[in-house]
C-alpha cells in the first residue's frame, strides 16, 4: 500500500469561529508529514498515544524550521512547551482550536509573528512570562483551567481575549503597546493588571470575575472601560492614570473600590453603577470632562475627600447612599457639583467641607436623611436647594450667586450662622421643625421669605 505522505488532518471551521483578517479557508488542511505508519501527524493523533517528548520534540523543530509551517489547528497535545522559543521568521504561530491536557508553556520566548490561540483549551495553566510578541496575539473564546500569568510580557500589536475564561490573570507589569481586549471574560478568582502599560485601549467590559480586580498602579493611554462588569471582590485603581476616559456604566463591585489618587483625562462615566462597599477616591484628580455617577448605588461610605475636578461637573443625580458617610472634604470642582434627586439613607450623612465649587451646587428633590453639613464651602454661582428634604442641616456656605430654599423641609435643627449669599435668596414655603439661625446670615440682595413654617417645641 502507497505510504500518506501529509497527515489527513482536516479542520472545519464554522461561522462563528471568526477566523480573522487572515482570510483563512473554512476548510484547513494540516500540512505535516503523518507519523508512526498512521495517516495523521504527531499533533493530531490522541495524545495518549504519542509520547510527551516526542511531541515536543517535533513542535520545537517544526517551530524553529523556516522552511517548516508552524500551523496546529485542532492539535492535541499533552503540554505545549516553547519557553525561551525564538522562531526564524515572522510567520504566525497558530493552535486555534487545540486541545492541551496540561499547560502551554511560552516563557521568555521572542515572537516576531502572530499567536494564534483562538478557542484553545486548556486544562491547566498559560505562562506566557516575559514573552516578547512583536505581531498580533488573538486569544478569542481560549479556555484555561489554572493561571493565565502575562507579567512583563511585551505586546507591540493588538492583544484580543474576548471572551476567554481562566482561573485567574496575572498580568503585573505586562505591556500591552497597542492596547488589549479582555472583554466578556469569566475568571473565577482574581485579575491583577497592576503597573501593566496599556497604550492603546483596553477593554474589560463585560467581564465577570469571581475575586479581586487590581489595576492599581497601571497606565492606560487610552481609553479604559470597565462597562456592565460584575466583580464580586474589590476593584483597586489606586495610583493609576487614564488618559482618554474611564467607562463605568453598569459596573456592580460587591466589595471595595479603591481609586486613590487616581488619575483620569477625559471624564469618569459611572452611570447606574453599583458599589457594596467602601467607595475612596481620596485625591482623584479628573480633567476635561465630567465625573458622572447619575442613578448610582453605593453600598458603604464615599469619599472624595482632597479630589479636584477640573472638568464640566461632579454629578450623583438620582444617586442613592445607603450606609455611611458622603464626603466631600477640600474638594475643588471647576464645574458644578449636583445630587439632585439623591437619596442618602438615615445611616448616610453628606458632609461638604472647606470645598470650591466654580458653578452652581445643584441639589433639588433631594432627600438627605441624616446630616447635610456644609463648612468653609464656597460656590462661584447658585445652590439650589429647592424641595430637599434634610435631617439636620449646617449650611456655611459663601454663594456667588443665588440661593433657592423655596419648599424644603428640615426636620432637625438648621444652622445657617456662616452663610453669605451675594445674589438673591428664596425661602418661599420653606418649612423648619426647630427654630433655624436665618438672622446670622449674611443676605447681600433680596429675600423673598414668605410662607415660611417653623415648628418650634410646643408648636409653631
Amino acid at each position: 500500500m502507497e505510504r500518506t505522505v501529509h497527515c489527513t488532518y482536516e479542520h472545519v471551521f464554522d461561522a462563528a469561529d471568526e477566523t480573522g483578517a487572515d482570510e483563512s479557508s473554512s476548510v484547513w488542511q494540516c500540512p505535516h508529514p503523518a507519523s508512526g505508519g498512521s495517516d495523521r501527524c504527531l499533533f493530531h493523533r490522541p495524545a495518549e498515544e504519542t509520547p510527551t517528548e516526542a511531541v515536543t520534540e517535533a513542535l520545537r523543530e517544526a517551530v524553529e524550521d523556516d522552511a517548516r509551517p508552524s500551523a496546529f489547528v485542532g492539535a492535541a497535545f499533552e503540554r505545549i512547551d516553547l519557553a525561551g522559543v525564538t522562531p526564524p521568521s515572522d510567520a504566525s504561530l497558530d493552535f486555534r482550536g487545540a486541545m492541551v491536557k496540561s499547560d502551554i508553556d511560552l516563557r521568555d520566548a521572542t515572537l516576531d509573528g502572530a499567536l494564534r490561540l483562538d478557542r484553545v483549551s486548556v486544562g491547566g495553566a498559560v505562562c506566557m512570562q516575559r514573552l516578547d510578541a512583536s505581531g498580533a496575539v488573538s486569544c478569542r473564546h481560549l479556555q484555561i483551567g489554572d493561571r493565565w500569568v502575562l507579567c512583563e510580557a511585551r505586546f507591540d500589536e493588538r492583544f484580543d481575549a474576548t471572551a476567554f475564561s481562566a482561573e485567574t490573570v496575572v498580568a503585573t507589569a505586562a505591556r500591552f503597546e497597542a492596547g488589549a481586549t479582555f472583554r466578556k471574560g469569566v475568571v473565577d478568582d482574581d485579575v491583577s493588571v497592576a503597573k501593566a502599560r496599556f497604550g492603546g485601549p483596553a477593554w474589560f467590559s463585560h467581564t465577570r470575575l469571581g475575586g479581586r480586580l487590581d489595576f492599581g498602579n497601571a497606565a492606560f493611554d487610552r481609553r479604559l472601560s470597565l462597562a456592565h462588569c460584575r466583580v464580586r471582590g474589590s476593584v483597586v485603581a489606586a495610583s493609576a492614570t487614564v488618559d482618554d476616559g474611564l467607562s463605568l456604566e453598569h459596573l456592580t463591585v460587591e466589595g471595595e473600590l479603591d481609586a486613590t489618587r487616581l488619575t483620569v483625562d477625559g471624564g469618569i462615566d459611572a452611570t447606574t453603577a453599583a458599589f457594596g462597599g467602601r467607595v475612596d477616591c481620596t485625591g482623584l484628580t479628573a480633567r476635561d470632562g465630567a465625573v458622572d455617577f447619575t442613578h448610582c448605588a453605593f453600598g458603604g461610605p464615599v469619599y472624595f475627600d482632597n479630589a479636584t475636578v477640573e472638568g464640566r461637573a461632579l454629578r450623583f443625580r438620582s444617586a442613592r447612599f445607603e450606609s455611611g458617610p458622603a464626603s466631600f472634604v477640600r474638594v475643588a470642582v471647576d464645574g458644578g457639583l449636583e445630587l439632585s434627586d439623591a437619596v442618602c439613607s438615615a445611616e448616610s450623612p453628606v458632609r461638604l467641607v472647606e470645598a470650591a465649587v466654580g458653578e452652581s451646587v445643584i441639589c433639588d428633590h433631594a432627600r438627605f436623611g441624616d446630616e447635610l453639613f456644609c463648612s468653609g464651602v464656597r460656590v462661584a454661582r447658585d445652590v439650589d436647594l429647592s424641595d430637599c428634604t434634610v435631617g439636620s442641616l449646617t449650611f456655611g456656605v459663601e454663594i456667588g450667586g443665588r440661593l433657592d430654599f423655596a419648599h424644603a423641609h428640615v426636620t432637625d435643627a438648621a444652622a445657617f450662622g456662616d452663610t453669605v449669599v451675594h445674589g438673591p435668596a428664596r425661602f418661599t414655603s420653606a418649612r423648619f421643625d426647630a427654630d433655624p439661625t436665618l438672622a446670622e446670615a449674611t443676605l447681600d440682595d433680596t429675600v423673598a421669605a414668605y410662607d415660611v413654617t417653623v415648628e418650634r417645641a410646643g408648636g409653631r
